[in-house]
């Protein structure tokens, strides 16, 4: 009995060996090591090699990363033969403690950068910082990212990223702070085609046939602008609101005319400059800023790249050889998955990439958790397919654009097929550095700019997010079956408004039955709350809390329901158990004809405006109010109807409420669970004071411009 039981005991304990393998790398391993914690690798590639040796059915492996930096000048590659099963995983986790970084930089030694020295740059440099801007030479670094600009472009127009001690440098700019405004617009250009948007620039007298775009051309204010006229050869780039504060392309200067004081761009911006509702000559307030020139390098941090010197300029904040200096130019992001499955990536700190952190694409069931991910030029986690992917307990911050991109499922058949990916418990902050507009903290099925755009995002879940500190949206969707709840959102549109803390711009045929509840959104003054700019097909709207603070601003809805292009006939909608507090619009709600929603039990507290009615008229095109479009009782409190603590933005209401005597029907809504939560990968919540919770900020970026199509 004894043998038997050994026997037993023996081969028990050889079953767990072979179920659970353990491998260690460390900066100061060898990849001739075995992979044992005495004896660790060097290199992921190394310990991915051997399991990928491994039978996954009967395996699981683990890898323990010690801590230190890991450079990736090419991308940390998962693929199909290197998941394991939902049983099995492979696991890739930073040691207990330990600080793992992995960057996808090139570490360029400090003693590469010389003071500038000859007479003719000097003279371009501001006088009393002659002694202080340093060059480096880009030829012998053969970078991917440093070949010019485009003379048009959206995005970042693929430039290098450049960190010193871990952090993004600014690329010059002038101003430093603020923006220029145009005085008057000369040529819209661009190829509008609207009788409203200046035939004249695009059509001979008299004739019908379309000749290309030209170039706009406007007069400027700023007198400053004569120092660049001999550097357009060099390249001079203007990056600007040119028509409305959902468009911000930078364009190269095809010419300077000082006399005339106007300025001519090389390629026209598509749909022109000059505001759109005051063509042909705009309103006078269209901003631009000036990047990338030498000139403008004036504060500690800001570099620029001379593209005729093939120089890279730079004012360091600190004596250049207490810096460590990084350049991000990898054509594709840190760590990329394709067809890889059941694979986690914990604890792990990615940065320093000049696309995004990681990219997913197809495969299942991988997961990101207690990752941060910052310092990238495109979005921190891309998921581009694939089913059941997780990002969780994630830090995501000073990112070019947004935080996590998704798509998958299949919206073409029925029943729909969910996607099923899910995006929970992550602190996503001050993202779109680099592209301003439509990069948001999430993007769920939402591809385009300001006319819109579709991807096919169906059914995945998105909650208990902590959102804030971005020029533009907070999280924007289409597509199918998408789950949006117990998310904080706070500071959105901090620069350009027409957008909030939920949007979308989509179609009632492609978009449909997402879910919107207990969400707490606020401090924003500028940005809406839950914005459907075109169809709001079968949506679900309830348990929201939004305190915009916003009676400052140009905007500020809580809840905007536009009529689209939906037909005029009976369509579904929830939208009740809401309050909107302290907007300057709380609700509107345009309609047609037929309308079948459930449209009631919802409060307004001191709200410029608590409710907006309005019908689509019988042309299709014509508004008019008319309150009966809700099918039960709303309600507006000009002071505080009985919250928990209304000054100290508590907005859970007291048992003794007014609002449950006025609407009995009203559910308590769990403000207590919204927002993060501690788990095994997040261990602390940031304070209020960390990040300045309740503040609107200073508004010094807002372009505070008012929107005028709203129906």
């Amino acid at each position: 009995m004894k043998g038997s039981y050994l026997l037993l005991l023996l081969f028990t304990c050889f079953s767990i060996a072979i179920q659970a393998q353990t491998y260690y790398v460390s900066p100061l391993g060898s990849d001739k090591n075995i992979g044992s914690k005495d004896k660790p690798f060097a290199t992921l590639q190394k310990a991915r090699d051997i399991i990928r040796k491994n039978d996954h059915s009967k395996n699981s492996a683990t890898v323990v990363i010690k801590g230190g930096n890991y450079h990736f000048t090419t991308p940390f590659e998962l693929t199909k033969e290197d998941g394991g099963t939902k049983e099995m995983p492979v696991i890739y986790t930073a040691a207990a403690n330990e600080k793992v970084v992995f960057d996808g930089g090139t570490n360029i030694s400090s003693t590469k950068f010389k003071l500038v020295t000859d007479d003719a740059t000097l003279k371009r440099i501001v006088p009393s910082l002659r002694n202080k801007i340093y060059c480096l030479s880009l030829s012998e670094l053969q970078l991917n990212h440093t070949k010019i600009l485009p003379d048009i472009y959206n995005d970042d127009g693929g430039i290098v990223g450049f960190f010193v001690n871990g952090e993004r440098m600014p690329l010059s700019r002038y101003p430093n702070m603020g923006y220029m405004a145009m005085k008057k617009v000369i040529v819209n250009g661009g190829g509008q085609e609207k009788k409203n948007e200046d035939w004249a620039n695009f059509y001979a007298a008299g004739s019908t046939e379309k000749r290309a775009p030209r170039p706009g051309i406007f007069e400027y204010r700023d007198n400053r602008t004569s120092n660049w006229v001999n550097q357009l050869d060099r390249g001079v780039w203007l990056k600007g609101y040119w028509r409305i504060p959902w468009q911000n392309e930078c364009a190269r200067v095809a010419a300077i005319d000082t006399i005339s004081k106007t300025i001519t761009l090389k390629k026209p911006v598509p749909g022109g400059i000059g505001n759109k509702y005051t063509r042909p000559e705009g309103n006078g307030k269209e901003q631009y800023w000036l990047l990338n020139l030498l000139e403008e390098i004036d504060s500690p941090g800001e570099w620029a790249i001379d593209y005729k010197d093939n120089k890279l300029y730079f004012y360091p904040p600190k004596d250049i050889n207490q810096c460590s200096i990084t350049i991000a130019d990898s054509k594709e992001a840190v760590i990329t998955m394709k067809d890889a499955s059941n694979i986690s990536i914990k604890g792990i700190t990615i940065e320093q990439s000049v696309n995004e952190g990681i990219s997913i694409e197809a495969g299942s069931n991988n997961l990101i958790a207690g990752c941060t991910i910052r310092n990238v030029n495109k979005y921190g986690i891309k998921i581009n397919g694939g089913t059941q992917h997780s990002v969780q307990s994630c830090d995501l911050y000073n990112l070019g654009e947004g935080g996590v991109w998704l798509s998958g499922g299949d919206e073409n058949v029925t029943p729909r097929v969910p996607a099923g990916h899910r995006v929970v418990n992550n602190h996503i902050y001050n993202f779109s550095q680099l592209v301003h507009i439509y990069t948001p903290a999430v993007n769920v099925g939402f591809t385009g700019g300001g006319g819109g755009g579709h991807h096919t995002c169906v059914g995945n879940y998105v909650a208990h997010n902590l959102i804030h500190d971005t020029p533009h949206g907070g999280i924007i969707y289409g597509s199918w079956d998408n789950i949006f709840e117990y998310n904080e959102i706070f500071r959105m549109c901090t620069v350009s408004n027409d957008l909030g803390a939920f949007y979308s711009y989509d179609l009632y045929t492609r978009s449909g039955n997402n879910t919107f509840a207990y969400n707490f959104i606020h401090n924003s003054d500028d940005g809406d709350g839950i914005y459907f700019d075109n169809d709001h097909f079968n949506m679900h709207v309830y348990g929201n809390v939004l305190a915009l603070n916003s009676h400052g601003g140009k905007r500020g809805t809580g809840y905007l329901f536009k009529h689209g292009s939906m037909p005029k006939t009976a369509y579904p909608l929830d939208c009740y158990n809401n309050i909107a507090i302290n907007c300057g619009l709380g609700f509107e709600f345009v309609t047609s004809e037929l309308p079948e929603n459930n449209w009631k039990n919802n409060i307004t507290v001191n709200c410029r405006v608590p409710f907006n009615y309005k019908y689509v008229g019988a042309d299709g095109k014509e508004v008019k109010k008319d309150s009966t479009v809700a099918n039960g009782k709303n309600i507006n409190y000009a002071t505080d109807p009985g919250f928990e603590d209304m000054a100290k933005m508590n907005f859970k209401l007291k048992p003794s409420s007014q609002v449950f005597k006025d609407l009995p029907d009203f559910k308590s809504i769990p403000m207590d669970k919204i927002g993060l939560y501690k788990d095994e990968y997040r261990r602390m919540l940031p304070t209020d004071k960390e990040i300045n919770r309740f503040s609107n900020g200073d508004g010094s970026q807002s372009l505070n411009q008012a929107i005028l199509d709203r129906k």
